[in-house]
């Protein structure tokens, strides 16, 4: 793979000139938040590495095309299937600022296609292009990175014909969730420097060979990172007694789509080498109520945040969530998608969502490829707080004491946020996290960094 396509983190010390310092013990280095607005001008790269995956995004008023990369696309509800973009609406610095011009295409046309490319070439251009090219002229883009494109089967928004993977959304309408709330009184909700999209997915396009079997998606959840053993490392999983008729979640960090643990993507129509799946437009004739069923139709990149918060009585609980994504740059937003709404074991109300309300507060941890925390996020994943309020010593795991939330100190990496508000979107309740500080190992530096890649890519399947 080139280069260009890998990212380490961190790329450079992490010292008091880039506003760290060692914490109260001495075992992390700690950065407060929020910067100041000259410390953003200077330097608004995320100020610690979350493995967020990047796409392509397209959308058209009907006679000028905005052509867009957004970091940290997430599907963040299941009924209807709705997918989060967001972007920029303040200027931070050269690297953030307002994307004004693709915003109000968007809100004109009220449509998208979410698409990505295999690293590669092509995907290095169409990056170059977007950076190079100021945002006004954010239609004139697809024709410089010499991407040839074919209108979508259910919006207008242009779809690259070399894209593997294509989801074509319309903006989410007005409507009520299952217990008759209101929910998506507005398409987009602003939060703090960004905004953020709601897209009601109406098709999912997946290249043929893909659907078929005979080549597959390989995604990498988490970053690789190498821990100093001397510090606390996942233990061995002892699961609570009695558990085990409970649904249990699969889970691996290094996903292929379509395997034997996977759904199988049932297409209703073929075209241009892709197979089609149309989402019905109601989420009443979406719902799967079967646990497997129900999981999401095709594969989409997802990270997993290590989201923990302390109980009325102290006692500390996790939810490793597979929809947790950033949505702003200033303050820093983290959003973890909980749900709230009773369709089956899989989608069900979660302890979680109400230890975090009572808290205002949680954290959020960012594991990495290792056997042991792979089998930890199995099992504290799929086993309730309810049901385990010891889970998370019983998935090896171990906590620190922090005020805001417990720290999970086999992690590298800890954001400590405070509930700023929650958005409810149908069967998940999105909640925003402003980051107040993070921590970060002292194992984890330039000489030891993660390194991730926000692409997946796609190989020939083995069987």
């Amino acid at each position: 793979m080139s280069q260009n396509f890998l990212y380490k983190w961190p790329y450079t010390a992490l010292d008091s000139a880039s506003g760290w310092h060692a914490n109260e013990a001495g075992t992390y280095l700690q950065r407060d938040l929020p910067e100041t607005s000259a410390q953003l001008e200077a330097d608004s790269r995320w100020p610690a590495f979350f493995p967020s995956p990047t796409c392509l995004v397209t959308t058209t008023n009907g006679k000028e095309v905005g052509f867009e990369k957004v970091v940290g696309p997430s599907i963040v509800n299941r009924f209807p299937y709705i997918a989060a973009l967001s972007f920029c609406r303040q200027t931070l610095s050269k690297r953030h600022h307002r994307r004004g011009r693709f915003a109000k295409l968007l809100e004109a046309g009220r449509s998208v296609a979410i698409q990505f490319l295999t690293p590669g070439e092509q995907l290095a251009t169409a990056i170059k292009v977007i950076a190079e090219t100021p945002e006004e002229k954010t239609s004139e883009r697809l024709n410089l990175a010499r991407l040839k494109t074919r209108p979508g089967q259910t919006v207008e928004a242009p779809v690259i014909n070399n894209a593997y993977l294509v989801y074509e959304g319309k903006l989410v309408k007005p409507s009520k969730d299952f217990f008759g709330n209101a929910i998506y009184e507005k398409a987009w909700a602003d939060v703090g420097s960004h905004r953020v999209y709601f897209i009601e997915i109406t098709a999912i396009q997946l290249r043929k060979d893909i659907a078929e079997g005979k080549s597959q998606i390989h995604w990498q959840g988490l970053p690789e990172w190498s821990p100093d053993p001397a510090l606390p490392k996942p233990e061995r999983v002892t699961p609570k007694s009695g558990l085990a008729k409970h649904y249990q979640k699969g889970y691996t960090p290094q996903y292929k789509f379509p395997a034997a643990n996977t759904v199988a993507f049932e297409a209703d129509d073929s075209a241009h080498g892709m197979a089609i799946r149309y989402l019905a437009p109601l989420p009443k004739d979406q719902i799967e109520v079967d646990n497997d069923r129900a999981r999401w139709p095709c594969f989409f990149p997802s990270p997993t945040g290590m989201i923990t918060a302390w109980t009325k009585d102290g006692r500390a609980n996790l939810m490793p969530c597979g929809s947790t994504t950033i949505i702003s740059r200033h303050p820093l937003i983290i959003a973890p998608c909980v749900s709230y709404s009773k369709i089956n074991e899989r989608y069900a109300p979660r302890a979680s969502l109400y230890t975090i309300r009572m808290a205002k507060s949680f954290g959020c941890g960012v594991a990495y490829i290792n056997d042991a925390l792979t089998k930890a996020i199995r099992y504290s994943g799929t086993t309730s707080f309810a049901n385990d309020p010891d889970k998370i010593a019983n998935s090896g795991l171990h906590t620190s004491f922090r005020p805001l939330a417990p720290q999970l100190a086999d992690l590298p990496i800890h954001f400590e946020c405070k509930l700023a508000g929650e958005i409810r979107m149908g069967t998940h309740i999105m909640l925003l996290g402003e980051v107040k500080s993070i921590l970060v190992r002292n194992d984890l530096s330039v000489n030891n960094p993660m390194n991730w890649c926000s692409w997946a890519n796609v190989k020939t399947s083995n069987h």
